[in-house]
């Protein structure tokens, strides 16, 4: 399975955003985006999720050699800024969410087990699984949100800034989750700490200029990596160079 980006061409007003950017993405591995703010990370996670449009390019998922575009149930983003139903209790949302996406003929008693194994795996104790989620703090809300993906079990996971709200066992456990679950998804993040994308990533995507560029031929772990991609993000005067026109022909899907 390989998700590829071809020639995605996005810009507000005269800026552009990004910039004829080609990417594969494949499965059984994570990925880290790092740019400055206001490279277009975010924004390159929404014209993947499709609620977005784009000018040009195309974004498309290919499995056993057939390629087509993306479906609703393809993607699950995890976003900086969730925004869940504050009239709920945290359990309440999460046990209809769960009917949403239950297999068929699964009784209400594994359901209800389903879901308290799920808030475990947050460490959200008794009394927060039964607040409303208005008296959530930002941490408990990205928890929750990131608890849905896990539930929709989308092929493309996208994390904008994940687990910086996470205390460490949180965050430990979300790492682990997230190694373990590789091999069947494709994974992505964007994230502004160098540590995590260290920790977590099989590649290092640059997202500069409104293109990606993997960062190749150099151990995560060594010396040299974390100059070489500050010096490499330092040259980025925040204008994209030579950027070009879509090509008529291009179109962008409809927003979800």
């Amino acid at each position: 399975m390989r998700l590829s980006i071809r020639r995605l061409y996005k810009k507000f007003d005269k800026k552009v955003v990004l910039n004829q950017a080609d990417f594969d993405f494949q499965e059984g591995a994570i990925y880290s985006i790092l740019g400055r703010n206001g490279a277009g990370k975010t924004t390159l996670f929404r014209c993947i999720n499709e609620d977005l449009m784009f000018e040009g390019g195309e974004i498309v998922l290919e499995e056993n050699g057939v390629c087509r575009p993306l479906t609703f149930e393809d993607v699950g983003i995890v976003s900086a800024s969730p925004v869940l139903p504050d009239f709920l209790t945290g359990y309440e949302f999460v046990h209809f969410f769960v009917k949403l996406n239950m297999q068929e003929g699964l009784s209400p008693e594994e359901s209800a087990e389903n879901i308290d194994s799920y808030f475990d795996l947050m460490h959200m104790d008794e009394e927060d699984r039964h607040k409303l989620i208005k008296n959530y703090s930002y941490g408990m809300k990205n928890k929750l949100q990131l608890l849905c993906c896990l539930i929709r079990n989308p092929k493309i996971i996208l994390l904008d800034e994940p687990l910086s709200s996470f205390d460490i066992i949180v965050s430990h456990d979300i790492k682990e989750t997230l190694l373990r679950m590789k091999g069947r998804h494709i994974i992505i993040m964007a994230t502004h700490i160098m540590q995590l994308a260290q920790d977590m990533s099989d590649e290092i995507v640059l997202l500069r200029e409104g293109r990606l560029e993997a960062v190749k031929e150099l151990d995560l772990h060594g010396a040299e990596f974390e100059n070489y991609i500050i010096q490499a993000l330092q040259t980025e005067d925040g204008t994209q160079k030579n950027a070009q026109e879509p090509e008529k022909h291009s179109s962008a899907p409809e927003a979800r």
